[in-house]
């Protein structure tokens, strides 16, 4: 039975990709969510959608002490921090989020990321698109800020650049492409927490993000994210030809034999310096396999079947 958020054409205002739809179709949590956001918000929830962006500051950026120039950029570009809830990036989590493009990813590149969200707790900040006469859906507009997670695929404009990600899996930085990601990921990532998210899309700003971000300081251990430095201490401790290799860009990183030489030489093959050096070396795809869904272009919505709503 289809959901009264997509009935008729109503899902032009939820996505641009029919395919997505149709793969979602089956997905428990886009289900959850599409129930969420009509309960909470009735049949004008996919214009608060549209408004609405979602921000995940990971731990890598709370621990590099990212988060607050991460507010402040997107401040700086209309977005307007509304609320914030706190939790944590579980395996379950990114598993889950990443479901439909992880099939393309190696079983290292799956770790290192269940490894570089799980380190500590993140936050999910809502932000209202507050630019005059958009264009596109806030979710989409953040997310073509924010870059691709390759750094060799982002530009100084990118949220990712600005903030130095340093790696494809250090990006400090999640966001939903567009309306039906957000619907999809937020009931993965809060469960029953979901509604408190779509309450707040339907009323004043007034989160003070800064003390949460304060907070998750005061309770972690900084880092400075650099990949030469993290090298640099690593290899004070382990002198290996093979390593040597890799860092030259000779080979592609064994994970598994790397963590257990960091075992071996008493280093911990969770710490930040081994993930940074893990995200940047070892083989991430899988060759000749195409992603479940592929990413959204901002042309899929000021070109193909989208629709923009006026706002609330």
């Amino acid at each position: 039975m289809t959901h009264e958020l997509l009935r008729g054409d109503r899902w032009r205002a939820l996505t641009a990709d029919r395919e997505k739809l149709r793969v979602y179709a089956d997905d428990e949590w886009f289900a959850a969510g599409l129930d969420d956001a009509h309960h909470v918000l009735g049949d004008d929830a996919a214009r608060f959608l549209q408004q609405h962006a979602v921000l995940v500051i990971q731990p890598d950026c709370v621990a590099g002490r990212r988060a607050e120039r991460c507010v402040d950029l997107v401040r700086q570009q209309g977005f307007e921090p509304v609320h914030t809830i706190r939790f944590h990036f579980g395996a379950e989590q990114t598993h889950g989020i990443w479901r439909y493009q992880s099939n393309i990813s190696t079983p290292a590149s799956r770790h290192i990321a269940d490894e570089v969200c799980g380190q500590g707790d993140s936050l999910l900040v809502l932000l209202r698109d507050t630019t005059p006469d958009p264009v596109l859906p806030a979710s989409l507009r953040l997310s073509d800020l924010k870059g691709r997670s390759d750094p060799a695929l982002r530009t100084e404009r990118h949220l990712r650049t600005v903030l130095g990600a340093p790696t494809c899996l250090v990006v400090l930085v999640h966001t939903p492409d567009e309306p039906v990601d957000v619907v999809r990921e937020t009931a993965l990532l809060l469960g029953p927490r979901t509604r408190e998210l779509y309450a707040a899309m339907a009323t004043p700003a007034a989160d003070d993000v800064a003390a949460h971000i304060k907070t998750l300081y005061a309770e972690s251990e900084p880092h400075d994210l650099d990949l030469g430095a993290a090298w640099d201490r690593i290899t004070s401790h382990i002198t290996d030809e093979r390593l040597a290799q890799v860092r030259e860009g000779g080979e592609k990183l064994d994970w598994p034999w790397f963590t257990a030489r960091l075992v071996d030489a008493g280093l911990d093959p969770r710490s930040w310096d081994a993930l940074l050096v893990g995200s940047a070396h070892i083989e991430h795809d899988l060759a000749g396999t195409p992603r479940l869904v592929d990413r959204v272009s901002v042309e899929s919505w000021t070109d193909g079947e989208a629709v923009l709503l006026p706002r609330p």
